[in-house]
């Protein structure tokens, strides 16, 4: 009879829809069905940047008119790259040839032809559509005839004078802004609640606000557009506390502020860049007051350091997301996960996901991309105190459907 010893164990196998980003795979092929964060606004200059985006390797640059251009890096004349180009008023100009090209891969000029290209119309270097937003730059890597609109969401809409955008670039609430692991495997930590009270308390002591700590009542809805998990604490004053975060397909996480700096409906939104099968960025844009802070991040033991500051013990003292995502692999062993009651809201999310995958497979268009003039997004996700007297429909929630 087994008695559980690790000798003779089975080699783990991953799941590859649930972690290809490549072209032509079943998982890349979705993901490249919707708008897609790249990089910060800041880092596309003057000075052309290497970006890996779904293991397609890009060169990002702004021209001196200060349009952002993303393209293949390989020159389509000889093969050189461009990220040693140079960046001019309207394109860039590979630095072997000169040959240039728009934004668009239109091919401008070709110095060393007749007439500077009499035929240069004729010759067009790969290319995405780019759009801005908030401080970051989204790309849509898709099939062209299938671009949908590119996104509205309620929270970001009718911005005012005294209010801006700020742009979060790191992993999750502590870790550099690169994590070595499959944007996957830290995509569903967020229909997971009871790691806050496990991992962000009992272990590590308390990282968030302290009603966090509180054993609330838990659920999962199902949605035309993704997952929510709904979490009701009763704080001590007669109030609970109804927390509400929200997945939206394919790789948008929206985790209301855990410190509950912001109370109500989410001031952010992000997104986890998929740059490859083993890398992950994180994107976070808030909508804050002018000159406010952004909002709080975890602290950890009990001089209350932020996680860069914290030795390689105390990271193994205090663990945080950073630790245990990463810590799964790079690439989770799925065949050997123990799924029980408590992952009820990551099985949801990984089969909505793979439904969607069959659905573009088929031909069909995922959730969630529009293509005509579409409203606004509405969020739901908060953290939304209510009297006890307040009745929990008029919190905001859509409605939601069988799981």
């Amino acid at each position: 009879m087994d008695d559980g010893r690790a000798y003779g164990r089975p080699v783990g196998v991953s799941d590859p829809e649930l972690f290809q980003t490549g072209a032509g795979t079943p998982s890349g092929e979705l993901l490249r069905r919707y708008w897609q964060p790249v990089a910060l606004s800041s880092e596309a200059t003057s000075i052309p940047r290497e970006v890996r985006l779904l293991s397609e390797d890009l060169v990002l640059y702004r021209s001196l008119d200060g349009t952002p251009g993303l393209l293949e890096p390989r020159c389509c004349h000889r093969g050189t790259s461009l990220f040693y180009g140079r960046v001019e008023e309207d394109c860039i100009r590979c630095p072997y040839h000169g040959w240039a090209f728009s934004a668009d891969g239109t091919c401008t000029d070709q110095p060393c032809e007749p007439d500077r290209g009499r035929n240069k119309s004729s010759y067009r270097q790969p290319w995405y559509p780019v759009q801005e937003f908030g401080g970051v730059i989204f790309t849509y890597m898709g099939p062209p005839e299938k671009q949908p609109d590119f996104p509205r969401y309620d929270i970001f809409e009718d911005i005012g004078h005294d209010e801006e955008f700020h742009v979060v670039d790191h992993f999750a609430f502590g870790g550099p802004n690169v994590a070595p692991c499959n944007w996957f495997q830290t995509h569903e930590n967020v229909m997971d609640p009871y790691h806050v009270f496990i991992l962000h308390n009992a272990i590590s002591g308390p990282q968030f606000d302290p009603r966090l700590e509180i054993w609330p009542r838990l659920d999962w809805q199902r949605h035309e557009w993704g997952v929510t998990a709904t979490q009701d604490r009763e704080l001590p004053d007669g109030t609970t506390l109804h927390r509400i975060t929200e997945t939206r397909l394919p790789n948008i996480r929206v985790v209301a502020t855990p410190t509950l700096a912001y109370l109500g409906k989410t001031n952010n939104m992000s997104w986890a860049q998929p740059i490859d099968d083993t890398h992950t960025r994180v994107f976070c844009i808030l909508r804050i007051p002018k000159g406010s802070p952004p909002q709080g991040l975890g602290t950890y033991g009990p001089d209350a350091k932020g996680w860069f500051d914290l030795t390689d013990e105390e990271h193994q003292t205090y663990p945080g997301d950073y630790e245990t995502q990463v810590g799964q692999g790079p690439i989770t062993l799925h065949s050997e996960e123990r799924l029980s009651s408590s992952d009820r809201g990551v099985s949801m999310v990984r089969r909505q996901y793979k439904e969607q995958i069959r659905i573009v497979a088929a031909g069909g268009d995922p959730m969630g991309v529009t293509f005509a003039d579409a409203a606004p997004v509405e969020l739901v996700a908060g953290n939304y105190v209510i009297d006890g007297d307040t009745d929990f429909s008029v919190v905001p929630i859509a409605e939601t459907l069988d799981s």
